[in-house]
């Protein structure tokens, strides 16, 4: 007995008693310590149900920024389509909607599908009606998914994936990282991107998954097009172009720049009115840019292919023997095809006006941009309000009369060539001194005035 006793204590003083081959005792589990441990484990509530989630069941915890939710996995549904989102099999991301309740106001934020998210919001390419595709990067220790992506640079939603400015035969993830360095805003005209063509008033990206959102086929032999919402207005012959330069007439007289009676020290308005106006195409347009290739239309991507001034001088004195035709590129939208006929106008006004020297002609910047300038007030100020029927909702994303028109004045706002150059200075010094003033003395200095900045 004493021998069993020995071998008894030497077990219960071994803390390695396990490694002799026998296991060591486990403490019973109806402990008092563990059993009120378990009682008083915290309860959860459901995030969507507001009902208590039963301990140990199985449920989907997110931290945000905002706090912690915890969801029944049955309760985790997608804001969207109200389905079930699954966070093992299914990609799924948080954002904030607003709240119809609070007028519009952003509410908390919600679970969506990632397919569902960009429906909601718009994150789908306009070309291809497809998802953009998502890269994953590393901020700050943590991953990251962002939408890849080119747009246009002002109607937000216009947005397209990476791989349609590339052409057909060089698709690939390196050279679409190239295009969206190289790219960054996409530009104010209306040359194709890769394979994809953009509308020849607004600039948008062509749809080419729906057949009933494609683009109009306009002056074939250019191949340019139009899309819907240009088509509403479109301006294709001379005679639909006529009450637009009587509106512009009416906005030099409103100017004081023309008068209804004969003057001998200013232009008259039937001076201006007796001007033909033709809507021309592309090639005719340009092969006349060609033959009268000295002087102004020159350096910019907007405007040098869409309107043109022609006038003839006496080689022999500084007269002008008057203004013979103003061509404006056919197949836009009034109110464009309006803001070139005032730009061409100033050009026309300004080899009337007797204080402008035909031997002297105004340096490039200053002329283009008092033309810019007027073509800026004219879309301002000299066209009539656009009035949206709110009862007649169009069922595509395309923008409304306003918003193209807003597009229009941003276009010219916001030129990098010399053309938006010279508008900033004009606009600059027309709001110190006016139109009038402004003109007087660019006829005498052939030059902006300089202000302060």
């Amino acid at each position: 007995m004493s021998s069993l006793f020995r071998r008894l204590n030497a077990a219960r003083a071994s803390p390695n008693a396990s490694e002799s081959g026998t296991p060591p005792p486990t403490a019973p589990p109806t402990s008092t310590a563990s059993s009120s441990s378990r009682s008083h484990r915290p309860t959860f509530t459901c995030h969507t149900c507001q009902n208590p989630i039963p301990r140990n069941l199985p449920h989907i915890h997110v931290s945000r920024r905002s706090g912690e939710k915890r969801y029944h996995q049955h309760c985790f549904l997608c804001v969207h389509c109200h389905m079930v989102i699954d966070p093992k099999s299914q990609p799924f991301c948080f954002d904030a909607i607003p709240d119809n309740r609070t007028n519009g106001a952003v509410n908390e934020e919600h679970p969506f599908h990632r397919q569902c998210f960009a429906d909601y919001f718009g994150w789908v390419c306009v070309v291809c009606d497809k998802t953009l595709p998502v890269k994953k990067t590393q901020e700050n220790g943590s991953s990251q998914s962002k939408f890849e992506f080119l747009k246009h640079p002002f109607f937000e939603k216009e947005r397209m994936c990476p791989h349609h400015a590339l052409p057909q035969n060089s698709r690939g993830a390196d050279n679409e990282e190239s295009v969206l360095i190289a790219a960054g805003n996409i530009d104010t005209t209306e040359g194709g991107i890769g394979c994809i063509r953009r509308c020849s008033g607004c600039h948008r990206f062509e749809p080419i998954s729906c057949p009933d959102k494609r683009f109009i086929d306009v002056d074939s032999g250019a191949g340019r097009c139009v899309c819907l919402a240009c088509c509403r207005t479109v301006v294709t012959t001379s005679q639909e172009a006529e009450p637009l330069w009587e509106k512009v007439l009416d906005f030099f007289e409103y100017l004081g720049l023309v008068s209804s009676t004969e003057t001998v020290s200013g232009v008259s308005r039937r001076s201006m009115s007796s001007i033909p106006i033709l809507i021309v195409g592309y090639e005719a347009l340009n092969d006349n840019l060609k033959a009268h290739s000295i002087g102004v239309h020159y350096g910019s991507s907007q405007i040098m292919t869409r309107g043109l001034c022609l006038s003839e001088h006496n080689a022999d004195s500084e007269e002008s023997l008057g203004v013979t035709a103003v061509l404006c590129l056919s197949s836009l939208p009034a109110d464009l095809t309006s803001s070139i006929l005032a730009h061409e106008a100033t050009h026309a006004w300004i080899k009337l006006h007797p204080n402008f020297r035909y031997r002297k002609s105004l340096p490039l910047k200053v002329e283009e941009g008092l033309a810019q300038l007027i073509a800026f007030l004219f879309l301002n100020d000299g066209l009539e309000p656009v009035f949206e029927d709110p009862t007649s909702l169009r069922n595509d994303s395309s923008p409304s009369d306003s918003q193209l028109r807003q597009y229009f004045k941003y276009c010219i706002e916001t030129d990098e060539t010399l053309y938006g150059e010279g508008f900033r200075l004009a606009a600059k010094a027309y709001a110190e001194m006016g139109i009038q003033e402004l003109l007087y003395y660019v006829a005498l200095n052939h030059d902006f005035p300089r202000f302060g900045t």
